[in-house]
């Protein structure tokens, strides 16, 4: 198996959070979970064959997904294909899509597009290109020339909504939305319709994406774990409100995520 991520260039850096590349990734499970973080991204497959979304909890195949697809924020778990023979991802950063779509990142949560119908044609072209480059450091660079030739200047992305993000993101735990509003200068109100418009979710959605991933990488490679601990150093007051947002996240509860990680955190095998 390949696996590569990109170091992305300092001009992009604050629109995604990675670019990875993998082959022959065949795992002997069918479906994956993958659990909420906040993030769209755009998945390029370059075999040919079809990948699918399966209702959750299912074996049934919902969506079928082909060459390019765009995967809007997602409020819970999707249950997807877990074969990959040859795949590239682009995650962008919380609030980055506005400034590539230039449209409410809110209407795309929750679903998942073939990338042509929001990104037009040219998104197919670059597919191609990739598809035919013979390398994975061609594809990156392939990738970021045309992010680059896309993305639009947006101060209020890079001045407000970042500030807003990184506000819940570096505090998970002791965040006040209501005093991060005022100190935006904006009512609750107003507040929640931008967060929505570029990030997808409302801030006390996106908070509680953030603390989920906060436990997700507290547990990672731990031996020794103590659910009640986490729970009140996430933030919970009670652990079945902790439990509660657990399986809502991820269709399970924490004992059983621990048992069921693989190499990835955000993806859970479904066997």
């Amino acid at each position: 198996m390949i696996f590569k991520s990109h170091i992305i260039s300092s001009q992009l850096s604050k629109y995604l959070s990675d670019i990875v590349y993998h082959k022959d990734f065949q795992p002997v499970h069918i479906k994956d979970k993958y659990l909420p973080d906040g993030t769209i991204n755009i998945v390029f497959e370059f075999t040919g064959k079809p990948k699918y979304i399966y209702k959750n909890g299912t074996d049934q195949k919902i969506q079928e997904c082909r060459n390019v697809w765009f995967s809007g924020v997602q409020k819970n778990y999707l249950t997807i294909s877990a074969e990959s023979e040859e795949m590239m991802v682009v995650a962008f950063k919380p609030g980055a899509g506005y400034s590539l779509i230039q449209k409410s990142i809110s209407n795309y949560t929750n679903k998942v597009f073939q990338a042509e119908e929001i990104l037009g044609l040219e998104i197919l072209e670059l597919h191609k290109y990739l598809k035919e480059a013979k390398s994975p450091e061609i594809k990156f660079e392939l990738v970021e020339n045309w992010l680059e030739s896309q993305f639009n200047t947006d101060d209020f992305y890079t001045d407000i909504i970042r500030y807003a993000i990184e506000a819940i993101e570096n505090s998970p735990t002791q965040i006040n939305l209501s005093e991060l509003s005022d100190k935006l200068g904006y009512s609750q109100k107003q507040f929640i319709q931008l967060f929505k418009k570029y990030v997808g979710l409302t801030p006390k959605q996106f908070h509680r994406i953030v603390r989920f991933n906060e436990i997700l990488t507290t547990v990672e490679n731990k031996e020794n774990i103590s659910w009640t601990i986490i729970a009140a150093d996430c933030g919970y007051f009670d652990q079945a409100h902790f439990i509660k947002d657990f399986q809502s996240f991820s269709g399970i509860n924490p004992k059983k995520y621990i048992t069921d990680i693989e190499d990835f955190p955000n993806f859970l095998p479904v066997k």
